[in-house]
């Protein structure tokens, strides 16, 4: 029956956070990719190959995803709500543009703009700049070579220059230092889920270690006594079996995030090729085990002081899940903290769950061992008051 109910709890508990999570996250707006139309009248080669270059683009897919069509498709697309928005490029418009004719393109926007919309604009604003810069370049040193001369013909510099530009925009990223800013304080998501799935694997495996703290018959106390262990030595007794199966369970969470690792790696899919690497990653922080080892500590006293507060109780175990599953939620270990509101974050920052994570990342050790051997004093002083 405790079984059931423990379930339950569990089931309603999960399935509350996911939903809070899914509302959380629509609220937030974030912006979906905005389907835009582009027309290219006539052949259009050089333009429909530019744009199916900007489509392998990382950086702009994550904000429109184009889609080449007639005028009359993306006009109709645009009123309808098929498409976000719709360019229609004139005839021989990069032919133009590459003689200095400059034809002007048609971009239709509906009259309500969405964010995704928006940050299309960005974008194409940003790509004008760009095309101005490049124009403005070549234009300089064509009234150069016009005015001085130049050993190079015309049509090979104006091609130099365009190269370069293209190499430098599409390589853009070799000027820049890579550094990954997160909200979640820690390297990436990956690694933020599996030591989260990991602190709660640990946590529900404590939650049956009330076996050790179940009220015995007085023959059996009377002979623990005789033989000269008494509560301060059980204590350690309880703490030394609770860190062994954490340990072991730990090591076992590992080889399975290990192997899941290789699997995905090794797979021909691109996408569980870099969900591979990522828990390669993840895997490098549970094996520190300096940081890992004073956490199992810390997480032991605390489950020793919650049950010296219980006693005997049957449902002790049904109520250090509750308070575990509570700190998880409000610690930000199973809904990122970022997305909870302000005064649950700010109290969730100081409870033990988010304290553990943390310090598997980073590194609190000698915090840890000073908190654990507090929690494990404090459920000592309480098994003294009650024998």
């Amino acid at each position: 029956m405790s079984g059931m109910v423990t379930l339950i709890v569990i089931s309603v508990i999960t399935l509350g956070s996911a939903a809070a999570l899914y509302t959380l996250l629509q609220s937030l707006g974030i912006s979906e990719p905005v389907k835009i139309a582009v027309s290219t009248p006539g052949e259009g080669n050089m333009a429909k190959l530019a744009i199916r270059l900007l489509k392998g683009m990382d950086s702009i897919k994550v904000v429109c995803e184009f889609e080449l069509t007639d005028e009359q498709d993306a006009r109709e697309g645009v009123y309808n709500g098929k498409y976000g928005a719709a360019i229609v490029l004139p005839e021989n418009f990069y032919e133009g543009v590459n003689t200095g004719v400059n034809p002007p393109a048609l971009i239709l926007i509906p009259e309500e703009m969405t964010e995704g919309l928006k940050n299309f604009g960005d974008l194409l604003e940003a790509s004008v700049s760009l095309v101005d810069t490049v124009e403005g370049g070549i234009y300089a040193v064509s009234d150069a070579y016009y005015t001085y001369g130049m050993y190079v013909s015309k049509t090979d510099m104006e091609n130099y220059l365009t190269n370069l530009s293209f190499d430098t925009l599409l390589n853009r990223t070799r000027f820049f230092g890579e550094e990954l800013e997160s909200s979640l304080d820690v390297d990436d998501l990956i690694s933020y889920a599996v030591v989260s799935a990991c602190l709660l694997i640990l946590m529900v495996t404590c939650t049956g270690f009330g076996y050790l703290y179940t009220k015995r018959s007085r023959s059996v106390e009377y002979l623990l006594k005789r033989n000269g262990i008494g509560p301060v030595k059980k204590g350690f007794v309880r703490l030394f079996v609770m860190m062994i199966q954490l340990l072991a369970i730990y090591l076992v969470f590992m080889l399975v995030v290990l192997a899941a690792s290789r699997i995905m790696a090794s797979s021909d899919n691109e996408a569980f090729v870099l969900a591979g690497r990522s828990l390669t990653e993840a895997l490098d922080v549970l094996k520190a085990f300096g940081n890992v080892i004073p956490v199992l500590f810390c997480i032991c006293g605390f489950t020793h002081l919650v049950y010296s507060v219980l006693g005997s109780r049957e449902d002790s175990g049904l109520i250090l899940l509750i308070v575990f599953m509570i700190m998880l939620i409000v610690g930000g270990c199973i809904v990122p903290s970022v997305f909870l509101p302000d005064s649950i974050e700010n109290l969730g920052a100081y409870l033990p769950a988010a304290l553990w994570r943390n310090d598997i990342f980073s590194g609190g050790s000698l915090r840890e061992v000073i908190l654990g051997a507090l929690l494990f004093a404090g459920g000592e002083g309480i098994t003294c008051l009650y024998t």
